[in-house]
């Protein structure tokens, strides 16, 4: 069962609330300590969810359920509700360590989503072995109105609840209690004398006041809040776009519902007052920014996180088109620092892919303009693209990073996922245009994270895909770190695109690079997306060691920890780099300012000296020079921050980049992938001192 969900910071003045203090006023008493113990004579029944993000033990899914189902009197009296957040990692054993810590459940609910579909039904499974009279009942995104797959692939799953699962559990709860007649509960499937059978739809969820809060009623006790690393909130539910790639809007098409205002801000101050420093708060609205009141839920976090004295990542969905009200939201929390990147959502930049995915979009000319506007503000954002969009050739997919890049951008690029009842899933498109795809990780580096991948189409064959895959890694590791200054000064001095060049420096890594390890994990990229199952992992943890705290794009952080291991390889490997390209650029008649690209290439070299302090726990200087003419065009650019005063510098542009002491704290994992997303920018990030010893903090 689910709702419609699809899925180091300054610190404010306030202190932070101790124990004892009395609720500002505005909000309701918090509940506290741990929720009551099982109640003797009340049947137990399991709410499971399995996520892929460590740390996390709140699942505001199940906190729905729970929350909606013990406000009945009934069920409360009858029912002891439990909930179970379980991270996917552990295998067997932790499934059989989950199964013998139950009595004997009534029921087990289980909310399911592509990346924890296999483990969720194979709990099902074990539990009906183990309790044949147990009822096990799923719900979720994967497998709403799935009725006939989900029931041949997992047959010992007996009800199956479509959509907004709250007020359909509780009444399938009271139905299984009473021993009645299934037939009569709407938005459902399930068996009936060996028959599938499946009863008319239910009404979507009008009024989201019968959904009761698992904030404001003892659902999660302070300690479960205070432990978890992730809270997912929801301020309204709905989304208005048609988008065929995506279940949210394109499946529902809903007009956005909202939860009252004085709950929202109630919910927030216990949350906020609770929340561990550095967790993630994620907005999971599918708009954050549509609505007019969404500024001041922005203003309320922003006020509550002072009062409370906490560091805390706001993450959302913004809004698809860009307007002024993101920008003044999205600032005020950058402002407070809050929050990361934000999402500029293009998916393409091609007309007729747009088309065909039913996605009105960011106009080019606004598109630069919004990038302008938060550019002059210093507020980060990255471009989220889609490979594999029907109708998107190699050619239209470079292009479009090209624009990204160009307007001075952050690309984030992700495989296009077949995800269940949206309209790319539909038997009849796949037809029209072709569509193959692979059960396979979307992440080849993230076995557990399966899907059916779109390898394939009318535009675009097997290998192009490969292709396309393999050109984010080089696209990410060059461009967006340890080459960006230099390949932007030979794109604006040779007019050679910077997805060419990208290209081209991945070529010489393949090939040409004197680092055996540096060679073979590179490698390893091409062939472990031409075949997943040709990832060499061993490889990786050879390179890699014991650094890697995220399990995600694990190639990619194995390049960039085994590039900057040292200042010395590092240098060594960007010089060559940068000399074997120019040297292909002249041979091929462009005409190469040397002077000005190793004037930023020294800038590049400096700038790893924040990773170096992440990868290694050691804080050093680095100095960089470079002609203005050089400097000027990374500004302009937004490469490098623009509050530097290097007005008394004449010709050359001289300093030092360091990096912040508490980086040395900061896993080089999380770093990485921080810069993967758009957020990290080591240039941004770092310290600068110009010659008069003054820092000028970026």
């Amino acid at each position: 069962m689910t709702s419609t969900l699809d899925t180091p910071h300054a610190a404010p003045t306030a202190r932070a609330a101790r124990p004892g203090d009395a609720a500002p006023a505005g909000e309701q008493p918090a509940p506290v300590g741990e929720p009551s113990p099982p109640h003797v004579g009340k049947k137990p029944v399991q709410l499971v969810e399995f996520t892929a993000m460590h740390g996390v033990r709140y699942s505001v899914t199940l906190g729905y359920l729970k929350a909606t189902a013990v406000a009945d009197p009934v069920l409360d009296a009858s029912c002891d509700f439990r909930i179970c957040v379980r991270e996917q990692s552990g295998g067997d054993q932790a499934m059989a360590e989950l199964l013998d810590s139950w009595d004997e459940p009534f029921a087990v609910a289980l909310t399911v989503f592509f990346w924890n579909r296999s483990q969720s039904l194979e709990l099902a499974r074990q539990v009906k072995e183990r309790w044949p009279e147990c009822r096990v009942v799923v719900g979720g995104n994967d497998v709403s109105h799935q009725q006939d797959p989900l029931f041949a692939e997992a047959p010992w799953v007996d009800v199956l609840v479509h959509g907004e699962g709250e007020l359909r559990f509780r009444d399938l709860m009271h139905c299984l209690l009473a021993d009645g007649d299934l037939a009569t509960i709407p938005g459902i499937s399930h068996w009936s004398d060996g028959v599938l059978v499946t009863n008319p739809d239910a009404d979507r969820i009008t009024d989201l006041e019968q959904v009761v809060s698992p904030i404001l009623t003892p659902v999660y006790s302070d300690e479960e809040i205070t432990g978890s690393s992730m809270i997912v909130y929801e301020t309204n539910r709905g989304c208005p776009y048609k988008c065929a790639f995506c279940y949210w809007g394109g499946a529902t098409n809903s007009k956005v519902r909202q939860f009252d205002l004085e709950r929202i801000f109630a919910e927030l101050g216990r949350l906020i007052r609770l929340m561990p420093t550095d967790a993630t708060l994620f907005i999971a609205d599918a708009n954050f920014g549509i609505l007019a009141r969404d500024r001041q839920i922005a203003e309320h976090i922003v006020e509550l996180t002072q009062r409370y004295d906490k560091r805390l990542i706001i993450s959302t969905n913004w809004a698809k088109n860009g307007n002024q009200r993101i920008v003044e939201i999205a600032s005020m929390l950058h402002a407070a620092d809050l929050t990361g990147a934000i999402t500029l959502s293009a998916q393409s930049f091609d007309a007729d892919v747009l088309k065909i995915a039913n996605r009105a979009n960011i106009r080019t000319d606004h598109y630069r303009r919004l990038l302008s506007r938060f550019r002059e503000l210093n507020v980060p954002t990255y471009t989220d693209l889609i490979w594999g969009l029907p109708g998107e050739t190699y050619e239209s997919y470079l292009k479009g990073v090209e624009e990204v890049l160009t307007a001075g951008g952050s690309p984030v690029i992700y495989p296009l996922l077949l995800l269940n009842n949206t309209e790319y899933s539909r038997e009849s498109f796949q037809d029209e245009h072709e569509l193959t795809t692979r059960r396979m990780p979307g992440d080849v580096t993230n076995p557990e994270l399966i899907a059916d991948v779109v390898v394939a189409h009318e535009a675009m064959t097997a290998d192009e895909w490969a292709s396309g895959m393999e050109f984010r890694v080089a696209m990410t590791l060059f461009q967006k770190i340890l080459l960006r200054c230099a390949l932007r000064v030979i794109h604006a001095t040779t007019g050679v695109r910077l997805v060419e060049l990208c290209q081209q420096v991945w070529s010489f890594l393949l090939d040409d690079c004197a680092d055996p390890f540096l060679r073979a994990v590179a490698r390893n990229v091409v062939v472990a997306h031409q075949e997943p199952a040709a990832l060499d992992m061993e490889l990786l943890k050879t390179v890699i060691g014991d650094q890697i705290v995220v399990p995600e794009e694990v190639h990619f952080q194995a390049l960039l920890c085994r590039a900057v291991s040292t200042e010395r390889a590092t240098a060594q490997l960007l010089t060559a780099a940068v000399d074997w390209l120019c040297d292909r650029l002249a041979d091929s008649g462009h005409e190469v300012d040397r002077v000005l690209i190793d004037g930023a290439l020294t800038l590049d070299i400096a700038a790893t000296t924040v990773l170096r302090a992440s990868l290694r726990g050691e804080l050093a200087e680095a100095e960089f020079a470079m002609p203005r003419r050089a400097w000027d065009r990374l500004v302009e650019d937004g490469d490098v921050p623009s509050n530097l005063d290097t007005d008394g510098q004449g010709g050359t542009v001289r300093g030092a980049v360091w990096a912040p002491a508490r980086w040395v704290h900061y896993p080089i994992s999380v770093y990485a992938l921080s810069i993967w997303h758009g957020t990290g920018r080591p240039l941004h990030d770092a310290l600068f001192a110009l010659p008069d010893n003054l820092p000028m903090a970026a």
